[in-house]
């Protein structure tokens, strides 16, 4: 009979578990190390999109949205309220498909854009890296102003109504002081707007703002009071009305406007006027035009003109309101005065900026781009 002596296995499994243990704290180690790993790995990878979004927004979206995406033709993307209520994926798709009716077209080539959908991800990741340091908007509370509403009622109403309100052969009194105390600013502020079509007197909401005519119930409001609201008007939007009227044949508003302009001229911007109108009055109308012409400089030419055609949605100084702010403004600063000129006459369609082709002649349009250009650093 043969005897088998009993095996040791001690050996083999301690090291088992050691080995067994080992593993578990290499594991445990990775466990505690991976985290961060995948932290570091998701914030490389955001901020290699956000370099290729960047790169994007510069070459796509800086001339509307502005350098540093503080508006511009396009409204501002570097704000705090947007960045705080918009959702990536709002932001996302409003880029892709673009919104109808206004100057933004789709970006994202499912709608006809150039962007795959990663582009416009790292577009949008770019964004909102402003989110942090993103400024408030300034509220600009603009009060209504009785010398504006003078200056409106002389270009719109005072060939009705009389130069101080005083009424005329067609129309009844304004600046009357029993009539201003029977009807208040409310009655006014619709009749302006909604106009009395039985009576002659136009529907005016459709031509003024309501902050103009705001401005207009201010003036009004002046006359209750007893006070004298002196219009500034200045020399040359006169000039340039006089300019237009010429160039239309229209002799008797020519007069009419050279006739107001007497009266802010010096003495000799007096004399020059009173040549004009001998001019004017012979029909002489081809060398009252170059005389009209060399009476303003360029310059003053182009601001008459854009108070007259663009003030009413841009502010008189370019500053923006309905339309944007055209001081510093990357697209004008972007293209060359041929670009600007073709983009006067023909518009942009779909929004509230028309063209003025047939509206504005090569020499007027000349002037206005010099206005522009006189606004940009």
């Amino acid at each position: 009979m043969i005897t088998r002596s009993k095996e040791d296995y001690t050996r083999f499994l301690a090291a088992a578990f050691l080995l067994s243990a080992a593993v578990l704290v290499t594991f445990q180690f990775y466990l505690t190390r991976e985290p961060a790993r995948i932290i570091a790995d998701l914030a490389a990878d955001e901020a290699r999109a956000a370099e290729e979004g960047q790169l994007l927004y510069g070459e796509n979206c800086a001339a509307c949205h502005g350098q540093n995406g503080a508006g511009g033709i396009g409204p501002a993307l570097n704000s705090k309220p947007l960045l705080t209520l918009a959702t990536d994926e709002a932001l996302f798709n409003l880029t892709r498909t673009g919104i109808p009716g206004t100057i933004m077209p789709a970006w994202g080539q499912s709608f006809g854009g150039p962007f795959t959908d990663e582009q416009v991800s790292q577009l949008i990741t770019f964004i909102r890296r402003w989110e942090p340091d993103a400024p408030e908007p300034v509220i600009t509370v603009v009060l209504p102003d009785p010398a504006r509403g003078a200056v409106i009622y002389l270009e719109t109403c005072r060939i009705c109504h009389g130069e101080n309100g005083e009424g005329s052969t067609i129309a009844p009194a304004l600046n009357d002081l029993e009539r201003l105390e029977k009807l208040d600013d409310a009655w006014y502020r619709q009749t302006i707007a909604r106009g009395r079509p039985a009576r002659g007197m136009p529907t005016w909401g459709t031509v003024l703002s309501p902050d103009e005519i705001s401005d207009v119930i201010a003036l009004i409001a002046a006359w209750r009071e007893g006070r004298n609201i002196i219009a500034e008007i200045p020399l040359a939007r006169y000039v340039s009305n006089a300019l237009f009227a010429v160039r239309q044949f229209d002799r008797e508003d020519a007069d009419f406007y050279l006739q107001i302009a007497l009266g802010q001229a010096d003495d000799d911007q007096r004399a020059e006027i009173q040549d004009i109108q001998a001019l004017v009055e012979v029909n002489q109308l081809f060398q009252a035009e170059a005389a009209l012409i060399s009476l303003l400089p360029p310059e003053e030419m182009g601001r008459a003109l854009f108070e007259s055609n663009c003030a009413a949605c841009h502010a008189a100084d370019g500053s923006g309101g309905v339309g944007p702010n055209l001081n510093n403004n990357p697209y004008i600063q972007s293209h060359s005065d041929e670009d600007l000129a073709t983009f006067i006459l023909a518009g942009r369609p779909g929004t509230a900026m028309t063209g003025f082709e047939g509206l504005i002649d090569e020499l007027d349009l000349e002037n206005l781009v010099i206005v522009l250009r006189a606004w940009q650093e």
